[in-house]
């Protein structure tokens, strides 16, 4: 045990980098894609120290730092976490942060940049916007030190280093179970770069993905060693679309879901469920002949990207909002919950999206809220340990008068966090409507923590942000920032984990509130 432990220690001197993840089997207070995780839940599930008891009292702010510069252009963004790793300078707590030429990595304990990768970039022109560079982490790998082999059984044989001479993006530098991770960057002219997580460094040669101009990814996934973006068109040459690459094949193959003149919405990216992909559509025309369905939730294989099933809202019931849905289990059956059309959610089933006609969801609420058009928003799902499960999401307008709340805290003009319970009632999964937050402006996606819901009033032009802490089970608030945020923010997510909360303003600064404890 002591020599394993030198060689550890040996390997984090030469560069690389781990996650104490690996020692309890599960890692610590990672937040490596937007939203969390692939299917886009918004919960923490490891978090050691937030809590209803320790909020009121210890919750603050802790700092802030300025990195990216101001923008007018409307571009999500959300800090990445990387707490618990290892390297040649001892421990090491990152969020990650992508402007839109530069990625910075921040030791959120000792508030200062570990390192920043600048990427030289041409002019946005064509009528292409500027957007925050796209990033995500390598998810940790997972060692379970305390399974047990039955009697005779061999532990499974470590894949062999990969040779100096032909690493290639997506392959662990140091072959077996520890190596090097990778930061994933999607830079504007449609190459993805890998950064080792420890220093910024270029781990390999950029790969093409996107044959278009800058500023038009919108989001970015992984599941495997498949990621995922999509484009907007009106820039450039640039057409709508889903794509992927695949890392785990030498030559990188790209494949793409073309919708035409419709646009995608997906703020943070494609939701992913089990080896499927899930895809929001604007409005536009319908093109069956191509599998091309405005105003739908489309289910697509998640290497050759072909439609599956989907769903689309019957009659005339208005346009799907850019909202982004979450993939979660309930009672062993695969469901997504989403915003539909109207101002109502509903839920769908993997099996069957839209039934056998693709308009009848497994469940749909009444008209919850009077939609705005401009408006962003996600969904979340979380737990109880008795299993009970919820399902939140932000909404940016009022909201109707004549939905019931179990509990309702604010008259909400503005908008809100609204909360469901995932409940089985006379044979049928439904939404239960729960409780109601107080008035919120442009309230960010909500994230959860040990019972506990954050979200981000983003405000605007004219009102700064501010931050909520409130009680999962009631809407009920137990903290906020009051005027500690100079700023508004803009398409601005929410990350959580090691008792910290960041987020970003519109001008590029980073925020950090949470508890302070040590390590």
């Amino acid at each position: 045990m002591k020599n394993s432990l030198c060689r550890f220690i040996a390997l984090s001197s030469a560069g690389a980098v781990f996650s104490l993840g690996f020692a309890y089997g599960q890692a610590v207070g990672n937040w490596p894609i937007a939203h969390s995780d692939a299917g886009h839940s918004g919960w923490q599930k490891i978090e050691p120290k937030i809590s209803k008891e320790t909020v009121p009292g210890q919750f603050k702010f802790l700092w802030k730092m300025k990195l990216g510069s101001d923008t007018k252009d409307a571009s999500f963004s959300e800090p990445l976490l990387a707490p618990r790793l290892i390297n040649a300078q001892g421990f090491k707590d990152i969020v990650l942060w992508g402007s839109a030429d530069t990625v910075y990595a921040v030791d959120y304990e000792l508030e200062k940049i570990v390192w920043q990768k600048h990427f030289d970039l041409p002019a946005s022109g064509g009528g292409c916007s500027t957007s925050n560079l796209r990033i995500l982490v390598e998810p940790p790998h997972v060692i379970n030190f305390n399974a047990r082999r039955g009697p005779g059984t061999l532990p499974p044989a470590p894949p062999p280093p990969t040779p100096s001479t032909s690493r290639r993006l997506g392959e662990s530098a140091g072959g077996g179970g520890f190596g090097f991770r990778g930061v994933y960057v999607l830079t504007g002219d449609g190459y993805l770069h890998e950064q080792i997580l420890s220093t910024g460094a270029d781990f390999a040669p950029p790969v093409k993905f996107l044959p278009f101009p800058p500023g038009i990814s919108n989001g970015f996934n992984i599941e495997g060693k498949v990621l995922y973006t999509a484009t907007d068109q009106g820039c450039g040459s640039a057409a709508n679309g889903l794509w992927a690459i695949d890392l785990g094949s030498s030559d990188y193959p790209v494949t793409s879901y073309p919708t035409q003149a419709v646009r995608p919405l997906v703020s943070m990216g494609p939701t992913l469920g089990d080896n499927v992909v899930y895809l929001t559509t604007g409005s536009g025309a319908v093109s069956s002949a191509a599998d091309v369905f405005p105003d739908s939730i489309l289910e697509l294989t998640e290497k050759e990207l072909k439609v599956k099933d989907w769903y689309t809202p019957a009659g005339n019931e208005g346009k799907l909002p850019n909202s982004t849905p979450v993939a979660f289990t309930f009672k062993q059956k695969k469901l997504l919950a989403a915003a539909g059309s109207g101002g109502r959610f509903v839920l769908l089933d993997s099996e069957s999206l839209g039934g056998q006609d693709h308009h009848t969801p497994l469940f749909q609420t009444p008209v919850i809220s009077k939609p705005k058009s401009e408006a962003w928003g996600g969904m979340t799902n979380w737990q109880e340990a008795d299993g009970t499960s919820w399902i939140l999401a932000s909404v940016a307008g009022p909201l109707k008068t004549d939905v019931k709340w179990a509990a309702s805290n604010d008259a909400a003009q503005n908008g809100s966090i609204v909360a469901f319970k995932v409940e089985e009632q006379d044979g049928k999964t439904v939404l239960t409507p729960a409780w109601s937050s107080r008035d919120l402006v442009n309230p960010s996606p909500p994230v959860v923590a040990n019972g506990v819901v954050i979200v981000l009033s983003e405000g605007n032009a004219k009102t700064h942000a501010r931050l909520y802490v409130l009680d999962a089970d009631t809407g009920k608030e137990l903290y906020t920032s009051g005027d500690e945020i100079a700023t508004y923010a803009k398409m601005s997510g929410v990350s959580v984990a090691d008792a910290h909360v960041f987020f970003t303003t519109h001008d590029g600064t980073l925020y950090s509130f949470g508890i302070d404890i040590e390590h």
